[in-house]
């Protein structure tokens, strides 16, 4: 009897406390979303597309050497960095909220084709004797990215790699080996 009547007290004390909204300043986690994703991405092809031109004038100038290239490469491999610790900090996306993954895929291809393409047209090892460390970096940062990526946005990595087919051999010759075993090019 005592049971019951400690039960129905017990029930009613938790609905009422159940019934109050949490307090506004309470932390909530928000979901990431793709529009968080594409900042994320537009972001580091805005780091690239001011970096990359710089190292694409010193190879075609010919002034591409250790003390220039290195300095610029290492810029290269923050932002990728950064945007990797950004896609860190988001949620995973539902997938009932993946209307642009066609677009982060193409904005990510696309920073990693133009980075291959720069990285094709630097000089060789005679004049940047670093070039074969740097390539590595890159590589790792480029791999880190896309598993970040893979894991806010699943399965995006198909679509990645569909987009980066075309480009596979100059990936292989550059030397972005991570990239390609991930991708499975």
């Amino acid at each position: 009897m005592f049971a019951l009547r400690f039960a129905s007290i017990l029930l009613l004390v938790t609905s009422f406390v159940s019934a109050i909204p949490a307090p506004a300043g309470a932390d909530v986690e928000k979901r990431s979303s793709t529009a968080n994703v594409a900042s994320v991405l537009n972001t580091l092809q805005g780091s690239t597309n001011s970096i990359l031109p710089q190292i694409n004038s010193l190879a075609s100038s010919g002034t591409a050497s250790d003390a220039t290239v290195i300095p610029l490469v290492t810029q290269l491999i923050v932002a990728i960095d950064t945007a990797h610790a950004s896609l860190g900090q988001l949620s995973p996306v539902p997938s009932r909220k993946r209307q642009s993954e066609a677009d982060l895929a193409a904005t990510v291809a696309g920073v990693i084709t133009e980075i291959t393409e720069t990285l094709n047209g630097l000089p060789g090892v005679s004049e940047i004797p670093a070039l074969p460390t740097l390539i590595i970096a890159v590589d790792t940062a480029l791999q880190e990215l896309l598993v970040g990526l893979d894991v806010v946005v699943a399965g995006i990595l198909t679509l990645v790699d569909g987009l980066l087919v075309s480009v596979a051999v100059l990936l292989n010759s550059v030397g972005l080996g991570l990239v390609l075993i991930l991708l499975g090019l």
